[in-house]
């Protein structure tokens, strides 16, 4: 009788189960959000990796994402980080004031120039130090561990603890560094890469990685960024002077933006997550989006 009732398939209890600790996660941190944030200084980012360790295969054994996603759990998980990064790095191109980064182009120019760069090698010397790999090995890594990460960064430039003791101008321009640098850790990434593929031949990796990866994923991806922004702006100018458009879809367009260029991006092979950056940039240029 009970086999009628209960799902007894490991496919649909994985799933239910994933749906009960979602939602147990999201009800009970969002009643004590204020005391874990503001008193305890954690970020919602920090709890959710604790909560998630403690229920997953590992420790707790309460859920196996292996059971539901099989041999592509990996490529799920992949795209379900590209699309929350991808998010984030909108939201921090549509927190910056209208022309921020044209302004700041300088400050942030060291810091995804020099600074990026120093970041990388002494990763790569780091791993190297602890795991005695090769040389574009490390490279390789170490530019995967370069990205300042602005679901996490985004803790220490919003909230009460922020406010309190970190200026307004160092927020805003770690907002900026760790929107943009998610995106322009590729090139590093693909130089190694490249350097690895054609050990003899380096000025052909070069080469191949200047007009593949600079002009064609980094700067294609600032074009479409700036292009897709721009007509989506004028669309959703339009709609609002029509009256075409409600107040929830205004709220959420920024997030579907977000997700068309990740889709867009990903198909043609550009680089999306800095596409996005710039989409929230340049749709925020003129501070009418905030102000809706």
């Amino acid at each position: 009788m009970w086999d009628e009732l209960i799902p007894s398939d490991p496919y649909l209890r994985t799933t239910h189960l994933i749906y009960l600790c979602l939602g147990a996660f999201i009800t009970l941190f969002g009643l004590v959000s204020l005391i874990i944030k503001e008193r305890l200084f954690m970020s919602e980012a920090m709890v959710a990796i604790l909560i998630g360790v403690l229920v997953g295969p590992v420790v707790g054994k309460v859920v196996d994402p292996s059971t539901l996603f099989g041999s592509s759990l990996h490529s799920v998980s992949l795209e379900f980080s590209r699309i929350i990064i991808g998010i984030q790095c909108m939201a921090c191109g549509v927190d910056l004031p209208g022309n921020y980064v044209f302004r700041e182009w300088i400050s942030i120019a060291i810091l995804l120039g020099p600074v990026m760069i120093s970041m990388w090698l002494i990763s790569a010397l780091g791993v190297y130090v602890i795991f005695g790999l090769g040389v574009w090995d490390c490279l390789i890594i170490a530019a995967c561990m370069t990205p300042t990460d602005p679901v996490l960064a985004n803790s220490i430039v919003k909230g009460k603890f922020a406010e309190m003791h970190i200026p307004l101008n160092v927020r805003l321009i770690l907002s900026a560094e760790s929107g943009a640098n998610d995106g322009l850790g590729t090139p590093f990434l693909f130089l190694a890469v490249y350097l690895l593929r054609h050990p003899n031949e380096p000025a052909y990796a070069v080469g191949q990685w200047t007009y593949k990866v600079l002009i064609y994923q980094v700067l294609l991806a600032v074009l479409i960024g700036t292009v897709v922004a721009y007509l989506a702006q004028i669309a959703l100018k339009t709609a609002v002077r029509r009256e075409f458009i409600d107040k929830e879809s205004i709220l959420s367009f920024s997030i579907a933006l977000a997700l068309f260029i990740e889709g867009l991006g990903s198909l043609i092979g550009t680089d999306d997550i800095l596409a996005s950056f710039v989409a929230g940039n340049v749709l925020t240029w003129d501070l009418w989006f905030n102000q809706k």
